[in-house]
């Protein structure tokens, strides 16, 4: 019987939040971190079996939960209760390691929970849970797996900085000198500077036996390990330009994501990497052990130094030709008297025993980048340990005990598991065998599956026991250090036995196993087939290391009869075994049939005929995969947005010129090929389109011979080292980030990138390299080869005279600045005020445009109009075209930041509209003599400058600078004082201000309420008057009339 079958879900959906299931829950087990999927079913039988049961363990009695999903946390609460903080057990969602779901019963479910991420060895537990309904059950387990994977992208963060922290690490150029055997891994201070001499005899002893043998570049005489063929073979399609006797490397490594092995296949040579070139013996008189490199071939490669490994990558092959684990690692070395050399030392995989190590010599540019280097890996080292003591990585060999479980649970899976079971309990000791089978007679299963659920746990239960005392296959015992060394030796005779003895059991079961999958398709009865087995492995005990499997084959034909699927007679076409025998002998005469030599030369003919057909169908696939991607590659890298549209009439007329002959060598009609440029370009042929015109243009314009580019082959370049590499390197990924082709991290773009921006800085010394170039040759590269591309550049930079606005001085940059600053004072002169107003110049935002031809900010279908063979002029007409388009919108910026943020960001995001009309305003301008008039002005201003008198002593403009500066300080202080005073006059202001205000608004109150008062008062009077008599009221008026001014009445007294 099986045990409940189980299937793994893998559902991926948008996370919902805050989310409560119905469920009932069954209960929880813990579990080690070494249980595999095929002994997951087993344990959910055990924890279903204790909660309905209770015989496996404690009684857990299932109960009614609600599963909260609140993001990113898990809680199962009781469901008699509301108050959610109340729980049975909660957890993070990330922390959901596997799902089960019961495929038998499909209410029940379970997943797998991580205990301490951070410590491996830590217990992992399993919770189980069952549904009212089985439609709730995928339900639940979608959401649960939306929760974690919401949670799990918030995680990532941290990782994806890391991530980029290794595809950022650091990267430096070397020459790959060659590689020596030494035999410790420590290197001697002098190891570096011997390594070199003897790659210097080497070169010496080569170059004579090429000069005895009378063939310049022969490469015989390179000593290389021919231990293996097959090495060879993987060797040259490793290294770039077929390198046989110098790279050391034994086998290509695989070229990671960051570095396209696609694309890097795809730009080898046609010929490199299947040309099959003749072996070469080594010379009796070469140095030992040693393998320098080729100085023919190109040896240049980036060595990167990464979180744990360093890497050795070459940009011809765009492969990873060596790759180093820090822990292979034993030691680094700086050369003494070659101090722009090093090396490091480890272990040789190839050697024959532990004690081989292998040297690799290396060359950098100077010997500053040395010591960097040297430091880099000084910190890589120290980092990479400090990391690796923070993991604790779960130890597994093939004698764990819960290493054999998984197999058993493996091996049972959907076969009848019962017999598997008895033969994994024989392997046991008679102690074991007794303790399980009493322990599950005890239990009395009423069925063959209940015995074997309870026969898995007790065994994972043993096996759980026995794995925290195991000794992996090459540890030693833990030995007291005070005793003798013989406790030593018999420990490691006691480990020797040990492998012995895993070896042997290993073996057997082997060979049992593939014996049992063949006897198990005869229909024989299970008794006799058990007893057949047991028979067999009691015979392969005694004699597995004495007898092979085709002599027991001959002494028990019986077993032979078994062989064949069917129960015809043995033939070769039933047997595929009986091929690999020889032909069974004559029952009567005991002889067996001999082959003639007409039979062998039959049969090496046929082999030979198979194998040049099957070399032909190698040759011809390897032909076809290099077409499929060589077409995948154009494709990626013309994978940009276009601007505007070819029509068919102009595709058809680049067809007819690219087509003409003599195309290259017979000048063309200017006025025919400026209107086909107006046109369009079609994007496919681009590439080829602007060779075209730069031959042209070769043709009507030669440079003096002065001013042409140094003669120096591209693959002669490759092969130097360039002192620009760290701006290189650093430039890479800012190139055009967000493009297939160059977005991988030194994948195949970013190598030949590299490849391009590395020969020009060599070819041109007087520019090198900066910024800006890379934007050119990126456009370049997407449309040609890495030759085709460097000789535009040549073109670009010499002919059409571009490499001056590169030029250190950066002279030409600022009359280009001045030209387009006078552009807009002649033709746009508002725009021009508005830029003067708020002290916006040119270099702000027109720096970039001229030094990437537009590539950096805008699209990429830009590019098209950027070679008209007009130098720099048609860069003008685009930045007049633009700023003169988008007049209005600049000048409603009112301040520095807005208008340089429109500039930078606005302005090149242009619609296709417009940017198709700016290109047709472009195509109908014509400022040349403008642009001449102008240079001509700028040098002029130059020259009054210079001419305007004798500069004073420099003593005398220091002093006046000293006193203006004391001036300044001066006024400075006065005016900080005044400032200062009138902000305290103007806070006593303000505060008397709001005094008055508080005063006029309490006087306001004030008269509102006397006005009301008063109000009050004549209404009494009023009413008084309204009560008295007349004759008191002319009274009244008369006491009135005789008030005095000052408010107090003036009458007489009266008389009695």
């Amino acid at each position: 019987g099986e045990a409940e079958s189980m299937t793994v879900e893998k559902e991926n959906s948008p996370p919902k939040s805050d989310r409560r299931f119905s469920l009932s829950y069954i209960g929880w087990s813990s579990l080690d971190r070494r249980t595999t999927l095929p002994m997951l079913p087993w344990l959910v039988a055990e924890i279903r079996r204790r909660s309905e049961r209770g015989d496996c363990g404690p009684v857990v009695q299932p109960r009614d939960v609600q599963l909260v999903l609140n993001p990113p946390f898990i809680r199962c609460v009781p469901s008699n209760t509301t108050n959610s903080s109340v729980f049975i057990f909660e957890h993070k969602a990330q922390l959901i390691s596997r799902f089960i779901h019961n495929s038998n019963d499909l209410t029940y479910f379970a997943y797998l929970l991580r205990g301490q991420p951070d410590n491996p060895e830590s217990e992992m537990s399993c919770h189980v849970f069952k549904a009212c309904d089985p439609n709730q059950v995928p339900e639940v387990i979608t959401s649960i797996r939306q929760v974690s994977k919401s949670a799990l992208k918030e995680d990532a963060k941290p990782k994806q900085e890391a991530d980029e922290a290794f595809y950022n690490s650091q990267k430096y150029e070397v020459l790959y000198c060659g590689k020596v055997m030494v035999g410790h891994k420590k290197a001697p201070s002098t190891l570096v500077d011997d390594c070199i001499d003897k790659f210097r005899q080497h070169e010496v002893e080569r170059k004579r036996l090429r000069l005895l043998n009378g063939q310049r570049g022969s490469t015989e005489s390179a000593p290389v390990d021919l231990s293996s063929s097959a090495s060879q073979s993987s060797l040259r399609g490793a290294f770039p330009e077929c390198i046989l006797e110098d790279s050391g490397f034994e086998e290509p490594q695989e070229f990671r994501t960051r570095c396209s092995s696609l694309a890097g296949t795809l730009q080898r040579k046609p010929g490199e990497g299947i040309i099959m070139g003749p072996t070469r013996r080594r010379h009796s008189s070469a140095p030992n052990h040693v393998q320098p490199s080729d100085a023919d071939k190109n040896r240049t490669m980036l060595f990167q130094v990464g979180r744990f490994e360093v890497n050795l990558i070459s940009p011809d092959s765009k492969t990873v030709v060596l790759e180093k684990n820090f822990k292979d690692i034993s030691s680094c070395c700086q050369g003494i008297k070659q101090t722009d050399h090093f090396g490091f030392i480890c272990r040789d995989p190839s050697g024959g025993g532990p004690s081989q190590y292998v040297c690799y010599i290396f060359q950098c540019a100077s010997e500053s980048l040395v010591d960097e280097v040297m430091l880099t890996l000084k910190q890589a080292f120290s980092t990479a340990a400090a990391l690796q003591s923070n993991k604790t990585l779960i130890q597994l060999c093939e004698a764990c005990p819960m290493h054999d479980l998984h197999k058993l649970c493996e091996r049972i899976e959907g076969t009848p598991s019962k017999l598997a079971i008895q033969k994994y309990l024989s392997q046991l000791t008679d102690n074991e065998q007794v303790e399980i089978f009493e322990r599950v007679q005890r239990l009395k299963p009423g069925s063959d599956q209940e015995e074997n659920e309870l026969v898995i746990l007790h065994l994972r239960q043993l096996c759980e026991t026995k794995q925290k005392t195991h000794l992996h296959i090459g540890e030693a015992p833990q030995v007291n250090t005070l005793q003798c060394g013989s406790a030593a030796g018999d420990a490691a005779a006691t480990s020797s036995r040990f492998k012995l003895d895993i070896l042997k059991n290993k073996a057997r079961t082997s060979l049992t196993n593939s014996l049992e999958n063949i006897f198990a398709r005869v229909c024989l009865s299970q008794t006799a087939f058990k007893c057949f087995i047991l028979s067999l492995s009691e015979f392969y005990i005694s004699s597995v290391f004495t007898h092979d499997l085709q002599s027991f084959l001959l002494e028990h034909p019986d077993a032979r009869e078994l062989l064949p699927l069917s129960r015809c007679a043995l033939t070769s076409s039933l047997d595929p075994l009986g091929r690999l025998l020889p032909p069974a002998a004559d029952p009567l005469t005991g002889e067996r049939p001999k082959k003639t030599g007409a039979d062998y030369r039959a049969l090496w003919k046929t082999a030979i005929h198979q194998q040049i057909l099957l070399l032909r169908m190698e040759k011809e696939n390897q032909r076809l995969e290099a077409s499929r991607d060589e077409l995948h590659i154009r494709k990626m890298k013309l994978n940009y947005q276009e601007v505007g549209q070819c029509s068919k009439d102009a595709q058809a007329l680049w067809e007819r010129k690219l087509s003409a002959p003599g195309r290259t060598t017979v000048p063309q009609d200017r006025e025919e090929m400026y209107r086909a440029l107006c046109q369009g370009l079609p994007k496919s042929r681009r590439g080829e389109i602007w060779l075209l015109l730069s031959h042209q243009h070769r043709l009507r314009h030669r440079l003096p011979q002065r001013q042409q580019a140094p003669d120096t082959s591209y693959q002669d370049l490759l092969k130097q080292l360039t002192a620009q590499q760290h701006a290189i390197l650093v430039d890479l990924g800012r190139t055009f980030p967000t493009h297939q082709y160059f977005s991988a991290q030194l994948g195949a773009g970013q190598l030949s990138l590299y490849n391009l921006l590395k020969a020009y800085s060599l070819l041109d010394t007087e520019v090198g390299y900066c910024q800006g170039i890379s934007f050119v040759a990126g456009v370049l590269l997407l449309h040609m080869s890495e030759e085709q591309a460097f000789d535009m550049l040549k073109f670009l930079m010499y002919d059409l005279g571009i490499r001056r606005q590169y030029r250190p001085d950066m002279v030409s940059l600022q009359i280009q600045m001045y030209q387009l600053s006078r552009l807009l004072h002649d033709y746009h002169r508002e725009l021009y005020n508005h830029f003067e107003e708020h002290e916006i110049c040119p270099s702000l935002y027109a720096a970039p445009w001229f030094l990437t031809l537009f590539a950096s900010q805008y699209p990429l279908g830009f590019n098209r109009i950027l070679l008209q063979l007009k130098g720099t002029e048609v860069i003008f007409k685009v930045a007049l075209c633009l700023l003169s388009s988008h007049e209005g919108e600049i000048v409603e910026c009112d301040n520095f930041e807005s208008i340089v943020d429109y500039l930078k960001t606005t302005l090149p995001s242009l619609t296709q509209t417009q940017m198709e009309q700016t290109i047709a305003k472009v195509m109908e301008m014509d400022i040349s003599k403008q642009l001449h008039a102008y240079e001509v002005e700028y040098h002029v201003l130059q020259d009054e400058m210079l001419e305007a008198g004798p500069l004073p002593d420099d003593s005398e403009r220091l002093d006046k600078l000293d006193k203006t500066n004391a001036q300044l300080k001066k006024q400075n202080m006065d005016l900080l004082e005044k400032l200062q005073a009138a902000r305290q006059k103007i806070q006593t202001l303000e505060t008397s201000v709001d005094n008055f205000l508080s005063r006029e608004s309490k006087m306001k109150h004030m008269i509102r309420s006397l006005e009301q008062e008063r109000a009050v008062y004549q209404k009494t009077i009023e009413r008084m008057r309204s009560c008295l008599p007349p004759d008191a009221l002319t009274d009244v008026e008369m006491t009135q009339i005789k008030t005095g001014p000052n408010g107090k009445a003036k009458t007489a007294a009266k008389k009695p």
